[in-house]
């Protein structure tokens, strides 16, 4: 599956929808690295490459994540 910074991905494993997404980051030689709240906290969550590829799904793209990166880089917003 191909994925840009901030593509939302779902882990099917996971029934409770507070939990199941993730947000992706990037992608290592072994683990696809990804972010989820947890209580207000932002925390780094890995997974294996391989169960991502072949059971996650892309469920959209987080503009807030965007959004984020921009300002942290001091790019402008876009219009």
């Amino acid at each position: 599956m191909k994925l840009v910074k901030g593509d939302i991905i779902r882990n099917p494993w996971v029934s409770d929808p507070k939990w199941r997404d993730f947000i992706f980051i990037r992608r290592g030689k072994k683990y696809v690295h990804t972010l989820r709240s947890n209580r207000g906290l932002i925390e780094e969550v890995p997974f294996d490459k391989k169960d991502v590829d072949e059971r996650f799904t892309k469920v959209g793209h987080s503009v807030g994540f965007d959004t984020m990166l921009r300002e942290v880089s001091g790019e402008e917003a876009e219009k």
